[in-house]
């Protein structure tokens, strides 16, 4: 039996799955841990000692609203992405029109578009980018407005942001941004684009879970989600999380002096790649051909599947992904890698590696030497007799 690694402590532990979630800086903890004790006032009352935690609020508020090129104001806190996704989405789809994404979008995209009706979806090349054409013609159509992940989730490919926002403004469309995978890796400036919305997550930039925020360009419409005391401007009404507000402004603010790290991130994983493709044959990078994010590395592994290879990176100290976390519970292929043309075997040999500005050159030798070696056993294992390993969890 596989010993079950104690995985407290780190010790030993390549973590690249940083685009699932990422640990929490011991600053950003320092940050938060006074609010989870001493300072536990609630910042919407009346005497000193709240009025202090409420300087504290819109103090991470500024910090969050930095990272982003924001204005403070136009920074409305939430429980996280796909909470700021659902707020967007119910403000766009007005009139029974409904909000086109891309077919390679996060599931907290494309499954509100579906909930709220009428929304369309626009097709990707094989690189996992929008299709001109179609985005045009959809944008042309009978639309509420448009969404799109910036960074994909799983390949880190960029869109250009630029021409797709162009393309919906052609046809007074409002614009959505899910900047979840760019924040904190790559110089993000709002107000330097032509978007009305943006949700991020502050877990995705070693900030606590459970808190992020909806960008609201100023001026825009926004009806409140939530009914009650007034908090955030009267459009999320309820007590703030104050803990993870403190921490999602420290993140943002320790981000934003990291972010000018993005060229050692993206040599680091280009080494990674070029290091594994001399090792070991039959490797493909998905979107090798694209922009993308620095952190973010799709790779498929002929011979192999993903989830005999997660079976034995795990216990040698690797943590990698064969896809977005949100279907780990109920493992399913990759509809981004399906989205982009590839085919059933493909996707499934595919495995997502995701690193972080805390990632070091020595972690890059082990994780190639960890890869080859997985594969190798895999590879050895399999035969056309036995067929693709598949591990079936119940």
């Amino acid at each position: 039996m596989t010993p079950v690694r104690d995985w407290a402590s780190y010790e030993g532990v390549i973590y690249w799955d940083n685009n699932a979630t990422t640990p929490l800086l011991p600053e950003v903890y320092a940050a938060m841990e006074p609010f989870l004790k001493e300072r536990f006032f609630n910042p919407s009352a009346g005497y000193a000692e709240a009025r202090r935690v409420r300087e504290a609020v819109e103090e991470a508020r500024a910090g969050v609203a930095a990272l982003l090129g924001a204005s403070p104001e136009e920074i409305v806190f939430t429980s996280g992405g796909t909470e700021a996704t659902n707020a967007a989405f119910r403000q766009m789809a007005r009139e029974g029109k409904g909000v086109t994404v891309l077919s390679t979008d996060h599931d907290a995209s494309l499954k509100t578009s579906v909930a709220l009706g009428n929304g369309r979806m626009c097709s990707v090349d094989s690189e996992g980018r929008a299709v001109p054409e179609e985005w045009e013609a959809l944008c042309a159509g009978e639309a509420g407005g448009v969404s799109f992940a910036w960074a994909n989730n799983e390949t880190g490919v960029l869109q250009d942001a630029a021409a797709l926002c162009a393309g919906a403004r052609r046809h007074g469309l409002p614009v959505h941004l899910d900047a979840v995978q760019c924040a904190g890796k790559i110089p993000v400036c709002l107000h330097g684009m032509d978007v009305d919305y943006a949700s991020v997550s502050a877990h995705k930039l070693h900030g606590p879970k459970g808190i992020g925020c909806l960008y609201r360009r100023s001026g825009v419409p926004l009806e409140p989600a939530l009914f009650g005391g007034g908090q955030e401007y009267g459009l999320r009404s309820g007590t703030e999380n104050v803990p993870g507000i403190i921490g999602f402004g420290a993140a943002a603010r320790v981000a934003l002096r990291h972010v000018e790290e993005a060229g050692r991130v993206r040599r680091l994983r280009d080494s990674f790649e070029f290091s594994l493709a001399q090792a070991v044959d039959g490797v493909t990078v998905h979107s090798g051909a694209a922009e993308r994010i620095p952190n973010t590395s799709n790779l498929a592994f002929s011979g192999c599947t993903a989830e005999a290879l997660m079976l034995l990176l795990e216990p040698a100290g690797l943590l990698c992904s064969a896809g977005s976390a949100c279907h780990t519970v109920q493992p399913m292929p990759s509809h981004v890698l399906a989205a982009m043309g590839l085919s059933d075997g493909e996707v499934r040999s595919s495995l997502r590696f995701s690193l972080s500005f805390t990632t070091t050159e020595e972690e890059v030798r082990e994780a190639v030497r960890l890869v080859t070696e997985a594969v190798g056993k895999v590879r050895r294992v399999q035969s056309s007799r036995t067929g693709p390993v598949f591990v079936y969890r119940p």
